[in-house]
């Protein structure tokens, strides 16, 4: 992981804090060449840099971070890049270098470090999200620091306080059951839902009782936990419905769900559901003229959908002993 003393200028990124316009090519519906093509063009001026301790670098765009691994989207494909072997990142975008960098500070106790490279991601951008979850973890690191709570046994304190069970699988944790009318159920949770993300940071790869650790905390308090959950959206849900049901628009995050109607909700989709797949095809590079065509053709076996969906959950009482 990047130390903070490596810490260099022209990790600040770009000055004109320029980015590569995804949104335009998928907008426009390019064929699957032409945006290969583009991809590599971009990669060339836009790319984050990844120097390893073994002298090589990698260019690419960095499209997940997991407490022990990196994915880097290349001119040849993702290529998984472990932390280990990392020396330094640069991310093309200032305030991800700024979050990155607050990042390693927290996992390595500099609170304060961490803090003032946060507030530094959101001098260079406000409205980013991704910067204000990292200082509401912080916060929570603080608490436990503290001494305000604190947990003997994180998986048993889940299943009593939130009635949720969580299982280890080969990336993400999932939910394994759930207590009759569980708070966690209340709160949206369904079993089969992977835990993605809380606050942000990833969960993937991680043992349960970290994850769990990471769900736990003060009654009352609010945590921010990302799922993915598989919904199947079928033309005969809802007789005389039209089809899809939803709308779709490519936003920052990627593709995601607005204008809920009839079968969209009979699916259980909901307005800001991000779509990670559809009928299995990754949509991570899927412009949106080509997933509007695949949801239109899925229509008579109807149409699998991975979605991503943040929940905002009050943490019950008793969820934190």
């Amino acid at each position: 992981m990047t130390p903070i003393r490596n810490f260099s200028p022209r990790a600040i990124g770009k000055p004109d804090g320029a980015r590569p316009p995804w949104h335009r090519w998928c907008q426009g519906g390019l064929a699957p060449l032409a945006l290969a093509l583009l991809v590599a063009f971009v990669l060339a001026a836009w790319a984050d840099e990844i120097y390893f301790t073994s002298g090589d670098t990698l260019k690419g765009l960095v499209v997940e971070e997991h407490v022990d691994r990196l994915v880097v989207s290349t001119v040849d494909g993702e290529q998984v890049v472990w932390r280990r072997a990392i020396d330094e990142v640069f991310f093309d975008d200032p305030e991800r270098n700024y979050l990155y960098l607050g990042n390693d500070a927290l996992a390595g106790g500099d609170l304060n470090a961490a803090v003032a490279l946060y507030q530094r991601a959101i001098q260079f951008n406000p409205s980013w999200g991704d910067a204000r979850d990292a200082l509401r973890r912080l916060e929570e690191r603080q608490r436990r620091l503290a001494g305000d709570w604190a947990v003997d046994d994180p998986g048993r304190a889940l299943r009593a306080g939130w009635g949720l069970t969580l299982v280890e699988t080969g990336d993400y944790p999932v939910v394994a059951a759930l207590a009759d009318e569980a708070p966690a159920g209340q709160a949206g949770f369904q079993v089969g839902d992977a835990i993605i993300a809380v606050w942000g940071e990833s969960m993937g790869y991680r043992p349960v009782s970290q994850v769990a650790e990471r769900l736990l905390g003060p009654s009352g308090s609010e945590v921010k936990v990302t799922i993915r959950r598989d919904v199947a959206v079928a033309a005969g849900a809802v007789p005389h419905a039209a089809w899809p049901g939803f709308d779709v628009a490519l936003e920052v995050e990627g593709l995601v769900v607005r204008q809920i109607q009839a079968l969209g909700a009979a699916a259980g989709l909901q307005a800001g559901d991000l779509l990670v797949a559809l009928n299995d095809t990754p949509t991570r590079y899927l412009p949106v003229g080509a997933a509007k065509g695949l949801i239109g053709r899925a229509r008579p076996a109807g149409l699998r959908a991975r979605i991503h969906r943040h929940l905002l959950v009050v943490r019950p009482a008793n969820s934190s002993s």
